[in-house]
């Protein structure tokens, strides 16, 4: 029986929230993880489902490893900790009680003492002519195909974006048996000296990006730095890409030395954006970090926000990756049996030293990458006129621009002339991209407001809840 109010919810069961749940279940605290997947793993450490028999496990390669081994720990952290797979979260209320939404689609309000919220981060969309054709998936969205579903996204590929996950993403699908045409990457390589000279204490990192490196060598990937896609083209599916240079310093691209090559998949990503709409309803202050993908959580050096209680990991308060996000979750899950009284202070103060200790190591490589990676305001001019920016909505870069003529000076005003960000992804697909083009900073721009749910429910859902709490019919 779950008690009445749980000693600490944990939202979200990527590695942030396993390892949280993991400290505060060793310390004795009780806690429930809340988790939309079916299985605790989050994006990088998914595992495929229990209907695929795959004969020999290395074949899910070092992240699938890395994840087993996360959630053995938590499986040796004892009973304390209940997971709740398969259901989403669509609203905080009062601070820290979840509304969510589960198996059957009854919505529950589950109150908490203590929240951790490890809600993760979105692939930020970049519009250019044709991106909304089938065949054109994000990185985070092929990788899904392939690690879940075991399933091969198309037959011959392009890669485009930036940062390391391009690597990653291109060696996946050659593994799939996908004939990749080449990896675009509109920033420079990883592996400058700079770069070499700051990360040589993270051998493993250094490692593992090689590895992905060579391994595109040895099959003939090309990996072409400063060049993007410029264009898709197809009759209802992908079936041209157009591509080339982009300037070294702000990625406009250079249209005059534009390429051609016929392919069925296009695989776009350009870094993440942290989910932080649940950090906004529970009352957190946020700031923009352009280096940790956008608006972020203020917190502290526990993890805790500006809302007592409240704490915030991984890259749903900050993009900086798995081995970032299991550190902070670690922090979280410490302060907060700490919080509860299961830990001593000279207790909690020694569990800490290791995590921050590893958060210490990690920042170089991590600063350096993300200043390679970093999106440049040339890619704002991929767009046309007639490109949508707002898939829900049909809203095109026109309308936008139209908008900011009238006076539009943040996004809020765009909504409203427009309705960009008023459908189903409340602008997560919209906003990040159209505060680019406002003419300000991309903090100026400020945000579009989210609005409960953040997920979508049917009407019924919310009719049944409004009829057991005595609401109209």
């Amino acid at each position: 029986m779950s008690p009445a109010t749980w000693p600490l919810i944990i939202v979200g069961g990527g590695p942030a929230g396993i390892a949280a749940a993991t400290e505060a279940a060793r310390a004795g605290l009780r806690c429930l993880i809340v988790d939309e997947a079916p299985a605790l793993g989050g994006q990088i450490y998914r595992q495929p489902p229990g209907e695929f028999r795959i004969p020999d496990a290395r074949r899910l390669g070092r992240d699938h490893r890395r994840g087993e081994r996360l959630r053995a720990e938590l499986a040796a952290a004892g009973d304390r900790v209940e997971v709740r797979s398969g259901t989403s979260v669509v609203d905080i209320v009062d601070g820290r009680t979840v509304v969510c939404v589960g198996p059957g689609a009854a919505l529950r309000s589950l109150p908490a003492e203590r929240l951790v919220l490890a809600t993760g981060a979105y692939d930020r969309p970049v519009p250019f002519p044709g991106w909304t054709l089938p065949g054109v998936l994000t990185a985070g969205g092929a990788q899904t195909l392939l690690k879940t579903m075991r399933i091969r996204p198309g037959e011959r590929a392009l890669v485009s974006g930036t940062g390391p996950l391009l690597l990653v993403v291109a060696g996946q699908l050659h593994q799939a048996g996908v004939r990749v045409v080449a990896v675009l990457d509109a920033g420079g390589s990883a592996y400058p000296p700079r770069t070499l000279a700051r990360a040589w204490r993270q051998v493993g990192l250094l490692r593992d990006g090689a590895r992905y490196r060579l391994a595109l060598a040895r099959a003939r990937i090309p990996v072409r730095y400063h060049h993007s896609v410029f264009a898709a083209y197809g009759e209802g599916a992908v079936e041209v890409v157009e591509y080339g240079p982009v300037g070294p310093g702000d990625w406009r691209p250079i249209q005059q030395r534009e390429r051609f090559a016929e392919v069925d998949l296009l695989v776009v990503g350009y870094g993440f954006v942290p989910n932080v709409e649940l950090s906004e309803l529970a009352g957190c202050r946020t700031e923009y970090v352009p280096a940790l993908g956008g608006w972020v959580p203020v917190r502290d050096e526990s993890m805790q926000t500006t809302v007592p209680g409240v704490f915030a990991v991984g890259d749903g308060a900050g993009v900086a990756g798995a081995l970032v996000a299991v550190e902070e979750g670690r922090l979280a899950g410490i302060a907060a049996a700490e919080q509860a009284g299961m830990l001593s202070a000279a207790d909690a103060g020694h569990r800490r030293r290791r995590p921050q200790r590893r958060l210490r190591a990690l920042a170089p490589v991590r600063d350096a990458l993300d200043a390679l990676s970093a999106i440049r305001p040339g890619l704002s001019e991929l767009a046309t006129d007639e490109t949508l920016l707002c898939r829900c909505e049909e809203v095109t870069r026109a309308q936008v621009c139209d908008a900011v003529a009238q006076g539009a000076g943040d996004l809020q005003a765009v909504k409203l002339l427009t309705r960009l960000g008023m459908g189903a992804c409340q602008g997560r697909n919209c906003a990040p991209s159209t505060a680019g083009l406002l003419g300000c900073a991309p903090g100026a721009a400020g945000r579009i407001n989210p609005r409960p749910p953040v997920r979508p429910v049917t009407l019924a859902t919310l009719a049944r809840q409004a009829r057991q709490e005595g609401g109209t019919r």
